[in-house]
């Protein structure tokens, strides 16, 4: 039995659930609940999942990072699930020392604070002005 199907499967018992009626609620048929629950299903499609997940009235990210889906956003450092569009280490990195900078000086004003941003965008402009060149 795979992880997902006996999550499923627990989730399911839990509820006082057949296997038909979960897959009634869920919208799918009953022989692909079997199949999920008995492993024999390995990658059960994400709809499929989703559709499993609201009739079981469990969160849809649960079923997700168990069946290697979505990342687990426990094991996901904050400034990258804060910055998701930040792809490299050096940008996290940059902007992980922006934070920690701001938090070690919340005392300022601001009008300091538009001052950083305002100084911060023209140095990305620059920076984006020289790297074209």
């Amino acid at each position: 039995m795979s992880k997902v199907g006996e999550f499923i499967r627990e989730r399911r018992l839990a509820k006082g659930l057949s296997k038909r009626q979960l897959a009634e609620k869920a919208g799918i048929s009953h022989s692909e609940v079997h199949r999920i629950e008995n492993g024999e299903r390995q990658n059960p499609s994400v709809p499929m999942l989703v559709a499993l997940a609201d009739a079981l009235g469990i969160p849809q990210d649960d079923i997700l990072v168990m069946a290697g889906y979505k990342k687990d956003a426990n094991n996901i450092p904050l400034i990258e699930r804060v910055f998701p569009d930040l792809k490299t280490q050096k940008q996290q990195e940059t902007a992980q020392k922006i934070v920690d900078g701001l938090s070690r000086n919340s005392q300022l004003k601001d009008a300091q604070y538009d001052e950083l941003v305002r100084q911060v965008e023209m140095y990305l402009d620059y920076a984006k002005k020289n790297s074209d060149s």
